[in-house]
């Protein structure tokens, strides 16, 4: 599910951004660029925290953010000033550091050393079955033109997707800390 959200985003932000905002794909490579960047700093942030809270406080932590990033994008449409954008897009890319070390933690404590491998391929198999599903979920919530309503429905989707996260990965929080 983490996947399929992160893929909505990003496929269906630089759609909008083309089809309805008008920006071509320099200028919307240029607006979801803040994604990246705050995605490899969030990655820092995000390994600090793991070591002294586990996994799922870094899940938590990733899953909130998204939800809120999911949110917000159903606040543009295509007159919104380009700093809103790049806001959305700097708070989209919090999630990408918290939920990928999170999950990558979470599989490394769960899995024998002996099958890491296989658990491994199977982490990064999950990624493409993620990204297929947005391209799936995406043909749903945007259609034939990424307009504005479909951005926001999008933006639901991935805050509805980041709410069930955040649910399982609270539920996981508070059973560890009962054992």
């Amino acid at each position: 599910m983490t996947y399929s959200a992160f893929y909505c985003v990003f496929y269906g932000l630089p759609q909008w951004l083309e089809e309805t905002r008008g920006l071509g794909p320099v200028g919307a490579g240029l607006v979801v660029l803040p994604i990246a960047a705050v995605g490899a700093v969030s990655t820092l942030l995000a390994t600090r925290l793991q070591r002294r809270r586990g996994p799922r406080a870094a899940l938590v932590v990733g899953t909130a953010a998204l939800c809120v990033g999911g949110l917000l994008l159903t606040v543009p449409d295509a007159d919104s000033p380009i700093p809103l954008l790049l806001v959305i897009a700097a708070m989209l890319g919090l999630p990408n550091g918290f939920n990928n070390m999170g999950n990558q933690s979470a599989m490394y404590a769960a899995t024998p050393a002996e099958r890491m491998g296989a658990a491994s391929g199977l982490y990064r198999t999950s990624q493409y079955v993620g990204a297929n599903l947005a391209a799936a979920l995406l043909a749903l919530v945007l259609g034939v033109h990424a307009d504005d309503a479909g951005l926001h429905r999008m933006g639901l989707a991935v805050a509805i997707l980041a709410g069930f996260l955040l649910v399982a990965s609270l539920f996981g929080l508070l059973r560890r800390r009962r054992a």
